[in-house]
């Protein structure tokens, strides 16, 4: 439906989930030791509650992190409890999903994650201390192969077919099956691809384990050949979770496949969930139904007919977007559906995955399979074929005489792909957002926009405060403010809203927005060494024990900036700015106004 308000399963959420976030709100400016709220401030709040969101940015594992242990600690604040929306876009997203999954309690949070283990099996981990490759850099500053490589070419999409059949005859060979389908004649045995692109053997390779072969001699050793039919095997189970969405007709990318990966990092807390649709997961949430979580939306970014910066969102309620091209939503139970100028043709639940919704906001290793292009150049010879060999299997491949793969430039299986488009052909708008019967998205940081903020900026949702988390990588692997300079620019394409100009590592809450009534006051706060050096790479997918505890604990201290009396008392001044606006008969209390003077810009 065209959109001129939140629907009316949010707007029955909000109502209803502010009597929480009030009783939280009252009782951390109660806790305040500096400043004391007249009667009259408290009597403001019970009549207009604050509608208050956090946003959470992308940034991998380091985000996510990081995001958790800021979302615990403001749990200890009670300042979680008074969050009606929180969003959450790449790295961001998997705190989402670790939320949902628990049942929206942050203690509970990363402690399923197999983290010691890597995220996609085969891919070489690297430690990058500058800009992410693509997120957030000027076009100016791209190579061209990384500016293009987004082209569309079917060719390379076929390549990726011929993938997911290759793995369909290798898991059906598993299962016991004899037969050979002549794909499999053909050669196209994601063992046999492996085993040759990694070892090149000139001769017949053995893998009986009573003949155990030297690799020295130019032959397979069997730990070798282990770890080669280990890592395929990975790849063979996450097809077998994919393929029934294959076999039902829906067309399916490397998207499908990451969102398998994340539903196995978390393990056990969400295999043992009979349910992965998002919509069924927060019907069934205790803690959802009773209003007592915060309304969660996955962003993401729209790549039709090649567009930047038109975001799409996922909410419990629907899925669409708000910019001007479309300003449409569908029930997010129904996305799937064929549904065509707005009537319901065919009605399909349960596309809605939470592990697919995920990865279509998070796919950071499109940018994972360009880097690690570009860093093979420097590794030995058995780690580029390696690397080729698994990079292949995704449509990925290299000129003979240069590393760097010719048809980078032209991968389409990459792309999250929604069809059918639930907005195709709707009557009253004519966009190229209805004109395709599929719909592509992609990670927001694509885009250089990689803070989930837009969707809670929108005055249909009369937010009053927001919360953000930026652990971007702008400047070794920690955030200088561009990304919510882009956003903002979004926000404001008429004017050029510029960024303060403030000495890196940001350490401290800024604050903006507090003298424009129009949009929420934006408490923005950044990744940065409080006990932790917490710059680690957005391309690193394992972490142990030490730097799991290293990483929340300096969330953590991001958020409460070593909890500061001064600090805390000011967040309660600037949490309360728009509500104490809202009223002529009261001024603010004087310590507010220092506050204002202090962290407002």
């Amino acid at each position: 439906m065209l959109k001129d308000q939140i629907c009316q399963d949010e707007e029955n959420y909000v109502q209803h989930r502010l009597a929480y976030t009030n009783d939280a709100l009252i009782e951390f400016l109660q806790s305040l030791d500096l400043v004391e709220f007249s009667a009259e401030i408290y009597s403001e709040i019970e009549k207009q509650p604050p509608i208050i969101g956090a946003a959470l940015s992308g940034g991998g594992y380091r985000s996510m992190l990081i995001s958790a242990g800021f979302l615990q600690e403001m749990h200890e604040w009670h300042l979680f409890d008074s969050l009606t929306y929180i969003s959450g876009l790449s790295g961001g997203s998997w705190t989402l999903m670790d939320l949902i999954v628990h049942d929206f309690e942050p203690n509970r949070m990363i402690v399923d994650w197999n983290l010691d283990d890597g995220l996609l099996q085969g891919i070489p981990e690297f430690d990058v201390k500058q800009k992410d490759l693509v997120s957030g850099m000027e076009e100016a500053d791209l190579p061209e192969q990384v500016l293009n490589k987004r082209n569309l070419d079917e060719s390379v999409h076929l390549n990726f077919v011929e993938f997911q059949k290759a793995l369909d005859i290798e898991a059906d060979s598993s299962n016991g099956s004899d037969e050979k389908p002549p794909l499999y004649k053909r050669g196209f045995n994601p063992l046999v691809k492996l085993r040759e692109a990694i070892f090149q053997a000139s001769e017949e390779v053995s893998i009986s384990e009573a003949e155990p072969v030297e690799s020295r001699d130019g032959k397979m050793s069997i730990s070798s050949w282990r770890s080669i039919k280990q890592v395929v095997q990975f790849y063979i189970d996450l097809h077998m979770e994919v393929r029934p969405k294959k076999v039902q007709g829906f067309p399916v990318s490397f998207t499908d496949y990451l969102g398998k990966a994340f539903v196995k990092s978390l393990g056990d807390a969400i295999h043992n969930k009979s349910i992965t649709s998002l919509s069924r997961m927060l019907n069934e949430s205790q803690n959802f139904r009773e209003f007592r979580a915060p309304i969660p939306i996955f962003v993401a970014n729209c790549k039709n007919n090649y567009l930047k910066n038109v975001i799409f969102e996922f909410s419990p309620f629907e899925f669409g977007s708000w910019d001007p091209l479309l300003r449409l939503f569908v029930k997010l139970k129904y996305l799937g559906s064929e549904i065509r100028e707005g009537i319901a043709e065919r009605c399909i639940v349960g596309f809605d995955d939470l592990g697919f919704i995920t990865a279509t906001s998070s796919s950071i290793f499109n940018n994972v399979l360009l880097y690690t292009w570009e860093m093979t150049a420097k590794s030995s010879k058995e780690t580029i074929r390696a690397v080729k060999a698994i990079m292949g299997l995704f449509g990925l491949r290299s000129a003979d005489n240069d590393l760097r793969p010719a048809d980078l430039t032209k991968v389409k299986a990459d792309f999250a792909v929604y069809h059918p488009n639930p907005f195709l052909d709707y009557p009253t708008v004519d966009s190229i957002l209805t004109a395709d019967d599929h719909l592509y998205l992609v990670d927001g940081g694509e885009d250089g926009e990689n803070i989930p903020l837009r969707p809670l900026m929108i005055p249909e949702r009369g937010l009053d405060a927001i919360f953000i988390l930026d652990s971007s990588s702008d400047v070794e692997n920690f955030p200088d403010g561009r990304k919510l300079q882009n956003v903002m620019r979004q926000v404001f394409p008429d004017t050029n809203w510029s960024f303060p100009n403030l000495t890196l590592p940001l350490k401290n809450l800024l604050a903006f927005g507090c003298y424009d009534v129009d949009i929420p006051v934006l408490l923005y706060y950044v990744n940065a060494k409080h006990r932790y050096q917490s710059n680690t790479s957005t391309f690193k997918i394992t972490y142990n024990e030490a730097e799991i505890a290293g990483m929340l604990g300096n969330g953590r201290d991001i958020f409460s900036s070593s909890s500061n009396h001064h600090y805390r008392s000011c967040i309660g001044c600037l949490l309360l700015k728009r509500t104490i606006e809202r009223s002529e008969s009261f001024s603010y209390p004087d310590f507010c106004e220092e506050c204002y003077e202090e962290y407002c810009y």
